[in-house]
């Protein structure tokens, strides 16, 4: 019993579909974190500098304007208007920095489960709405591995911001002493030291996250040896459907077969048991080929088809019943019975010239 209640069967293809359709899928949102902000920090980077010179650019122009007329006041609208003025432009420079990072965000979803657009999720769940179904779902191993996340990322980057500053501390001394640009320069790279040391922490993190949701998902997937069982009996069908399966297509092959009959050369029977239907066109098949069989029943309705389609019938009782057994609907006949059908052919072409 315990092996039929346990699930120790990975998911089938169908029950991963399924489970697809419902956008039961594997999906870290940490990785895609990671992978927006190692997107930022590449922008950063490259395009940091520029933006804060034309920041700075700004800022010194506007202080300018104070220091032009220091004693004249200004207005609320001209406050607001140059507010606003700094505003759109800091936004133009930042604005092309978010929209990559929340571009390969979106990418990187996409990356880990492919396009998912699960309708079934967007149906109203009351129980996803209750606080206490919620808690219920939240199992203490799964608190506890969340928490070890934040845990790892939150200690990743304080150490990596503490080995930053610490050597920022060293140096202190030598800072002090350095022109305004070189400090600047100094700064800049202990920030983008920063940024991309963390965003590779997180990146670490992320891959790790992702490994365990596709774990976490196969597990909730796996099946039941009973389960694996019915699913494949279900996909095959029932033994009744089969057999109804199986009784069309030996149906639609004894109409084919029975057509056939009106194209035979030639139809050796059985007076009673046996008819063998066969074709031979000398100019392009090297020997004759069985193209319709019966025996009892089956056989009278070949002779009656033979008979109102004016194909030629011979009666050979050890031949008939040695190509019913020997071969089947399609094969050429036996070797062994070359010389047998060879003489049944032969006297067809007498009679034919006999008769004309």
């Amino acid at each position: 019993m315990a092996d039929t209640g346990e699930r120790t069967e990975q998911p089938t293809a169908k029950r991963l579909k399924e489970a697809r359709d419902r956008g039961q899928v594997a999906r870290s949102q940490d990785l895609s974190v990671a992978i927006s902000s190692l997107a930022l920090t590449l922008a950063l980077v490259n395009l940091g500098p520029g933006i804060a010179g034309q920041m700075a650019t700004r800022l010194i122009a506007g202080i300018n304007r104070i220091g032009d007329h220091p004693l004249q006041p200004i207005s609320t609208g001209e406050l607001t208007q140059a507010i606003l003025a700094d505003g759109r432009a800091a936004l133009l420079s930042v604005g092309p920095l978010l929209f990559i990072a929340a571009l390969v965000g979106v990418l990187g979803t996409i990356g880990q489960t492919g396009w998912v657009f699960a309708t079934e999720s967007l149906k109203l769940n009351w129980e996803k709405l209750s606080p206490a179904q919620g808690v219920q779902r939240l199992k203490p191993s799964q608190g506890g591995i969340e928490f070890l996340k934040a845990f790892l990322a939150v200690s990743a980057l304080c150490a990596i911001t503490w080995k930053i500053v610490d050597g920022q501390l060293h140096d202190g001394g030598l800072v002090a002493r350095m022109a305004p640009a070189d400090a600047a320069r100094y700064g800049w790279e202990s920030i983008r030291r920063l940024l991309w040391q963390g965003a590779l922490a997180m990146m670490a993190l992320g891959v790790g996250d992702y490994l365990l949701q596709r774990w976490r998902t196969t597990e909730s997937l796996k099946m039941t040896r009973q389960e694996v069982k019915d699913e494949a009996r279900a996909s095959e069908g029932s033994p009744e459907i089969k057999a109804r399966v199986r009784l069309i297509q030996r149906q639609m092959v004894r109409r084919r077969m029975l057509k056939a009959v009106k194209t035979a050369t030639v139809v050796v029977t059985n007076p009673t048991h046996f008819a063998v239907a066969l074709h031979y066109d000398r100019a392009s098949m090297a020997a004759p080929v069985v193209v319709a069989k019966g025996a009892d029943h089956m056989a009278q309705r070949i002779k009656a088809i033979a008979r109102d389609a004016g194909v030629p019938m011979v009666e050979n009782v050890p031949l008939a019943q040695a190509l019913y057994k020997g071969a089947e609907v399609g094969d050429v006949i036996p070797g062994a019975l070359f010389g047998a059908v060879a003489e049944v052919l032969a006297y067809l072409v007498r009679i034919r010239q006999l008769v004309l």
